[in-house]
């Protein structure tokens, strides 16, 4: 019976380590005074267990392992820190749609659109309109970009072409002076997928000069004047450009001396204004003079070349003839039948009569005053020659 009554040891250390309150405390961070106060309540429920326990056994062992929790307690680490709170913003909602906005949004995007559309149509309809010319042999304006083999690369417009060197009329011009020059063209081939097209300088160039003399011979009227360059030269006289069309220019028209040699009077390049004399055969043979251009005092005095008007002159020779100037650049001579040349002295002044002249050659032919006509044709002879028989 004493062995029934009297309690065993075990369960009393198995119920003080199993005591939660002391692992509690270790495995569960709290604050500082809750934890400071829990130890003040174990050793309290030691000694109550160990009053109990002695009352009932004499040799129960020492309540020693009732202060270990209240050590576990004071030798405890500190608690983390608290980390910091967290908090989380709600995003800020996204404005209302705004119905204008929109529509203008769409508007704006339709317009683009258009333009789009409305370029590449444009595109298309001047691709088309130039790819058309090499059937319409129409001429367009071409910039070189630059020289390449075989001919020069071109653009007209937005789209690229190819010059050949056999159709250029290029050559002689230095490579970097080409660039950016603008030239008429016309096209030759055209690829639809690439769109580029093959030109040619020389057949626009023969195209625009067949346009001008079309257009010259329209307006070309007999007495037009129009400024010429000598082209050739030939023995009876200098061939011409009139802008397109060739005029030749006899050689009794060139000046208004007699001229013995063509060279000596023009040369290839020459440049002067031309009177239009004749168009012939549809413009295919065209007569002009450079003589009719020139300052002519027998045109400027024509009120006084007329046969019988009574002028006055100077006289410039006294030589073998007798030489009087009527008007600057028209000179006269007096037959020596009607004066002796060495009665009168260089710049004497003589009133004279016209007795003959020839525009074309310009020669005239005067008498004194003192003198009557000579005897020509049934006329009578001069006074003195009647005196001296």
């Amino acid at each position: 019976m004493d062995n029934e009554l009297r309690p065993q040891p075990e369960p009393i250390a198995q119920a003080e380590a199993a005591n939660p309150e002391p692992a509690a405390v270790e495995a569960t961070p709290a604050p500082v005074e809750p934890v400071a106060a829990a130890p003040a309540q174990e050793p309290a429920k030691a000694e109550l267990a160990v009053t109990e326990t002695s009352a009932l056994a004499v040799d129960a062992p020492a309540p020693v392992a009732a202060e270990a929790p209240a050590a576990a307690v004071v030798e405890a680490p500190a608690p983390p820190s608290a980390p910091p709170q967290v908090i989380a913003v709600p995003p800020t909602p996204p404005p209302p749609p705004d119905p204008e906005a929109a529509e203008r949004a769409k508007a704006a995007a339709a317009a683009r659109a258009a333009a789009d559309a409305a370029r590449r149509a444009q595109v298309e309809a001047a691709w088309k309109a130039l790819a058309a010319g090499k059937t319409t042999r129409e001429t367009h304006e071409a910039t070189v970009k630059s020289a390449v083999k075989g001919g020069f690369l071109v653009g007209i417009g937005a789209f690229r072409g190819f010059l050949p060197a056999s159709q250029s009329r290029l050559a002689g011009i230095a490579p970097e002076q080409l660039a950016g020059t603008k030239i008429p063209v016309i096209v030759l081939d055209a690829d639809d997928a690439k769109k580029r097209v093959v030109v040619s300088h020389r057949q626009a160039l023969e195209t625009q000069r067949r346009a001008a003399r079309a257009e010259l011979l329209a307006n070309l009227k007999v007495g037009a004047e129009r400024e010429a360059t000598v082209v050739r030269l030939a023995d009876f006289g200098a061939f011409v450009d009139l802008g397109g069309v060739d005029a030749l220019v006899p050689i009794g028209e060139l000046a208004l001396e007699r001229v013995e040699k063509v060279g000596d009077v023009v040369k290839v390049g020459d440049k002067f204004p031309v009177k239009i004399l004749r168009v012939d055969e549809g413009g295919k043979k065209i007569g002009a003079s450079r003589r009719a251009m020139l300052p002519d005092p027998w045109r400027d005095h024509a009120a006084i070349l007329q046969r019988g008007k009574v002028t006055e002159g100077t006289v410039v020779e006294n030589g073998s003839e007798l030489k009087i100037e009527i008007a600057p650049g028209i000179v006269g001579v007096v037959s020596e039948n009607e004066a002796i040349p060495s009665d009168y002295e260089i710049g004497e002044k003589v009133e004279v009569s016209v007795r003959s002249l020839d525009p074309r050659t310009r020669k005239l032919r005067l008498s004194t005053m003192h003198a009557a006509p000579s005897f020509e044709s049934g006329s009578f002879a001069p006074l003195g020659a009647e005196l001296k028989h």
